[in-house]
């Protein structure tokens, strides 16, 4: 599996998986933080969700174009430097008012901005290290290596989250809303490993930085090839096919990053929140990891030329399948907590634990000439999705009764949301008056010394008249000017005073509006805290196996779609549009998590079977789109 690829490869998807681990440290728990700190409804906060998702993925088709132009590499250490001053401001705690929401808005710009950047144009770097034509038949295999590192970064990101937020409440005594700032401080510190790791093996990937790929070159620098100029129409029949797989990828990608939305907004309010006996092994990671090294070590055992090599493999998995039973034998009855953000671990588990079986399977396909192009697999992939979501319309059908409580707890966050807004109105309101009369006080006071003054200076004309005769005129002028700045300043006085009574007036209603908006607050929670103890009473919660087959079905499905999608572009597009065309394949997806708003909209609106219903049918739609532009879509691949 692992045999004739570049150390560029390795090099280039051991720096990806640190940037990635942050990601998903970082995208576990996002909503949940959203919810908890601020108070946002499902849907305000899948807003803010796909909204990020959308730019994250958007913005590498504008990196694509300024990569063919300045290069790869500078693009990628800019965009990794800007990503890491998004997690650093994401990772401050500023609390639940403007500056904090502000301090969220400006953390995902950067993040978006630095891996519009860093993410399609590191994965065009790998695509040119097998530009050369004895290494072109490892490309769909090298993309699939490079996906299972994506998600070795991603298999620990939950569950890295979830302890450093236990870690942070239990032991340094933080409130939950702060505690995941914590899991965000976590993604800084792996953005700073994967810089690390960047640089210290770039001497195995250097000759594919540039921004122009026409030419490439293996990481030993001994073979390089010439990517032969394209015809008009033969390019503009690449560009075609590949916006026809751009239009099917943005329904997969709505469909697949429900399970960082709607699917954790399922784990947190229709599963079941604890696992007992043998079915509590698999929300422990440990063990995930055990069995992902005896899949591989087993493959390792088959595929090993020397006998030195098949000995340690079979001792690996021997001792993987020891510990496996161990910790079978030893959990008894015991019960583990079942947190929403730990089943997004099961997704890179799952893509880490198949890769080498879809890289055999497809080679064991290949050398007997009837491997799917990449095409078919991603049309396949699309099937498989809808498959996943027909899983969780079979998972809800027994719980409908629970939806009158998921509207009652959103009914109770929309209260909330109108009750801050009416005492934010009413502050204002008791503001605009305050500051209506201290505007009256003031220029009644400067009227009234702007009379005295027409006053004396009518006494002063008169005055002078008289000094005239007796010879007085300089003193009287003197007397005169005294008085008007004695005048002047108690002018002044009066209104500073009249101001600092405003002000204090306003700080104390200020105050008031403050005791009354944490009221609200703590009613809400109890309130919500009801709704959840009579789901919880009511008994219906569901088994976490269903999430757990879905998050199975949907990456059978994701490894049939997203390298080998990967893969086809970066062989199709033509060499001076590779970078813009990359992008392509990412804006596709940014429109598709844009749209992943859709079902959380829904959700508490309509019973769970539509919400799911809907992305099963997109699915099937997509396929059936996909298959009929097949011919076009094979003839360039």
């Amino acid at each position: 599996m692992f045999e004739g690829q570049p150390r560029g490869l390795f090099a280039l998807a051991l720096a990806n998986t640190g940037e990635r681990f942050g990601y998903y440290t970082m995208l576990a728990v996002f909503v949940l933080f959203l919810q908890e700190n601020f108070g946002w409804s499902a849907g305000l906060a899948g807003t803010y969700y796909s909204t990020f998702l959308m730019f994250v993925y958007f913005l590498p088709f504008i990196g694509g174009i300024l990569a063919d132009k300045f290069g790869y590499g500078k693009m990628v250490k800019i965009g990794i430097s800007v990503m890491f001053l998004g997690y650093v401001l994401l990772a401050v705690p500023l609390g639940n008012g403007g500056a904090a929401v502000g301090a969220v808005i400006g953390a995902l710009a950067l993040i978006s901005i630095g891996t519009g950047l860093f993410k399609g144009n590191l994965q065009v770097m790998v695509g040119d290290l097998y530009a050369s034509p004895e290494m072109a038949s490892k490309r769909d295999s090298a993309f699939s290596l490079f996906y299972m590192a994506i998600n070795i970064g991603a298999l620990f990101a939950p569950t890295a989250a979830v302890e450093i937020m236990k870690y942070a409440q239990k032991s340094l005594g933080f409130e939950k809303a702060d505690s995941y700032h914590f899991a965000f401080g976590v993604a800084c510190i792996s953005l700073i490993i994967s810089i690390l790791i960047y640089f210290a093996t770039r001497s195995t990937f250097r000759h594919v930085e540039g921004g122009h790929t026409a030419v490439a070159a293996t990481d030993k620098g001994k073979s390089v090839a010439t990517e032969p100029e394209l015809s008009k129409e033969d390019t503009k029949a690449r560009i075609v096919a590949l916006c026809l797989v751009f239009a099917v990828v943005i329904f997969f990608w709505m469909a697949f990053h429900q399970n960082g939305l709607t699917l954790t907004y399922f784990a947190a309010e229709f599963t079941q929140q604890s696992s007992t006996g043998i079915p509590s092994m698999l929300f422990d990671v440990k063990n995930l990891v055990m069995v992902i090294i005896a899949i591989y070590a087993s493959f390792a055992v088959v595929q090993s030329k020397t006998q030195k090599a098949r000995i340690i493999a079979t001792a690996v998995t021997l001792l993987c399948a020891v510990g496996i039973i161990y910790s079978g034998l030893t959990v008894g009855n015991h019960t583990v907590d079942v947190s929403a953000p730990i089943f997004q671990q099961f997704n890179p588990c799952f893509v880490v634990g198949l890769t080498p079986v879809s890289v055999a399977l497809f080679g064991w396909l290949a050398a007997r000439k009837k491997e799917p192009t990449a095409p078919r697999k991603i049309a396949y992939g699309m099937i498989v999705a809808a498959i996943g979501f027909g899983i969780m319309i079979f998972g809800s059908t027994g719980i409908t009764p629970l939806e009158n409580q998921v509207t009652e707890k959103f009914n109770i966050d929309e209260q909330l949301k109108v009750q801050k807004e009416a005492n934010d109105k009413e502050f204002k309101a008791f503001t605009a008056k305050v500051e209506d009369n201290f505007k009256q006080q003031k220029e009644k006071i400067e009227a009234e010394v702007q009379n005295v003054q027409k006053q004396e200076e009518q006494s002063k004309v008169a005055a002078l008249s008289t000094a005239r005769e007796l010879g007085q005129k300089a003193e009287i002028k003197l007397n005169a000017s005294l008085s008007k700045i004695k005048l002047e300043a108690l002018k002044t006085q009066e209104i500073q005073k009249l101001r600092n009574q405003a002000d204090a007036q306003i700080k104390a209603y200020e105050a008031t509006m403050q005791e009354k908006n944490l009221a609200a607050d703590t009613e809400a929670k109890v309130q919500k805290a009801n709704v959840e103890a009579k789901i919880e009473a009511s008994g219906m919660r569901v088994s976490p196996n269903w999430l757990i087959l879905t998050y199975l079905i949907l990456t059978f499905a994701e490894l049939l779609l997203s390298p080998m999608g990967i893969s086809f572009v970066s062989k199709v597009a033509p060499p001076k549009y590779k970078g813009m065309m990359m992008g392509g394949w990412f804006v596709a997806t940014a429109f598709g998590n844009f749209l992943t708003v859709i079902p959380a909209m829904l959700w508490g609106a309509v019973p769970l079977i539509y919400v799911w219903g809907v992305l099963a049918a997109l699915c099937l739609l997509s396929f059936v789109f996909i298959f009929s532009q097949m011919k076009k879509l094979e003839k360039v691949a």
